[in-house]
């Protein structure tokens, strides 16, 4: 499954799921909230292993909490493939931690960037995802009905880009960046428009499985 037959091009991804934040909004660690009896990291880091070789985990807030609690449902093939890494500036933004996740990929040609509100994206998307993968795009995103969403895969051009970036930039700021072959999918799944960050959306996202 690593060759695309479509594309001609090896994959190799690396997962980059990103756990550091505050949850400010939610009041409670989005990371470790249960879905299906199963934490959100827990449940994203499965998927993303179904395509990635690897997957680096960016903690912060409360990070031994979370690295304690997410490893107690790993399998033990899983953890080979999971590493933690600690963003001590957390506070300064989702940004910092995409460059702390980053620093620690050195291998991979693609990374797979993952957000932690979203463990409701069916296992298909994944596999169908990365046979988008192209040697003549940059950049991967999907978009269902008009409307970007997430993951977003990107390669090792844009990941230099990013790390060469303040800390204080975001991923928006590289849609001017004409140096990016960037590609959007029209696709068929829209959990990828999702994001649950309010203990309101969280009510509804367990009302909607009775």
């Amino acid at each position: 499954m690593e060759t695309n037959p479509k594309s001609k091009i090896t994959r190799n991804i690396t997962g980059l799921l990103l756990c550091a934040g505050l949850s400010g909004r939610m009041g409670t660690t989005k990371a470790l909230m249960l879905h299906k009896g199963l934490p959100f990291a827990v449940l994203i880091i499965r998927k993303l292993l179904l395509v990635c070789r690897k997957v680096i985990v960016v903690v912060g807030h409360e990070s031994e909490k979370v690295k304690t609690e997410i490893k107690k449902y790993l399998k033990q093939e899983e953890m080979h493939k999971v590493k933690f890494v600690l963003n001590e500036n957390y506070e300064d933004g989702m940004f910092s931690s995409l460059q702390c996740g980053l620093k620690y990929i050195s291998e991979a040609n693609w990374m797979l960037y993952h957000f932690v509100d979203q463990p409701c994206i069916s296992n298909s998307f994944y596999e169908d995802f990365v046979l988008q993968l192209s040697n003549d795009v940059n950049w991967l995103q999907p978009s269902y009905n008009n409307k970007l969403g997430h993951p977003i895969l990107f390669d090792k051009k844009v990941s230099s880009i990013i790390l060469n970036q303040a800390k204080n930039r975001s991923l928006r700021d590289l849609s001017i960046d004409t140096s990016i072959k960037k590609q959007i999918w029209n696709c068929c799944y829209p959990e990828i428009l999702q994001d649950i960050d309010t203990i309101e959306e969280f009510k509804r996202l367990k009302l909607a499985l009775r």
